[in-house]
């Protein structure tokens, strides 16, 4: 159970040090989980993401290292890779019939752990507004909600709630206090 109160006061303490550039986000990805550009022309399925505006998307990042992977993983995550592998070998892709294959094994290897691949965009140029991890991984997406979220507050460029009720700010909470940023 986290002590909400405790870790709001330390965030009060510290929340001019948790505002960081786009430039300082994609530094602590690159640096920490052996990340790799690459082109968002190769996501298909990105154009039509309504989650993004796709002009503002600036970088998509690989991860694809294997002792960074089994790290990043859950042991429920990692389940369902094993889960995810099995149904594709019983039901393999067709060549024959698929025509864009590059994309379709990006999507099979993030089924089944062999890649994360991170998307951010910035609305602004200069922050981070929207972000996604494509393949599950908790532990990935928690770090960069704790990388992006003092930006978006202190910027206001979300309505994003500053209340210690609210359960988005609780889980912004808990992500900084999980990864040392309130220490």
């Amino acid at each position: 159970m986290y002590h909400y109160e405790k870790l709001y006061k330390q965030y009060l303490y510290k929340k001019d040090q948790l505002t960081f550039t786009k430039e300082q986000v994609v530094e602590m990805i690159t640096s920490k989980f052996k990340a790799r550009e690459f082109s968002k022309t190769k996501i298909l399925d990105l154009v039509n993401d309504d989650h993004f505006e796709y002009t503002k998307i600036y970088k998509c990042f690989v991860i694809d290292d294997p002792s960074i992977l089994i790290q990043l993983f859950s042991n429920e995550e990692k389940k369902d890779h094993r889960e995810q592998v099995l149904h594709n070998r019983l039901h393999p892709l067709n060549p024959k019939k698929v025509k864009e294959w590059e994309y379709n094994h990006l999507l099979l290897d993030e089924q089944e752990g062999r890649r994360i691949d991170i998307i951010l965009e910035s609305k602004d140029g200069v922050y981070v507004s929207e972000f996604t991890v494509r393949a599950s991984c908790e532990k990935l997406d928690r770090y960069i909600n704790a990388l992006i979220v003092g930006a978006l507050i202190e910027n206001e460029l979300e309505e994003y709630p500053v209340d210690i009720h609210d359960e988005y700010f609780q889980f912004y909470l808990e992500n900084l206090g999980q990864f040392g940023f309130l220490d």
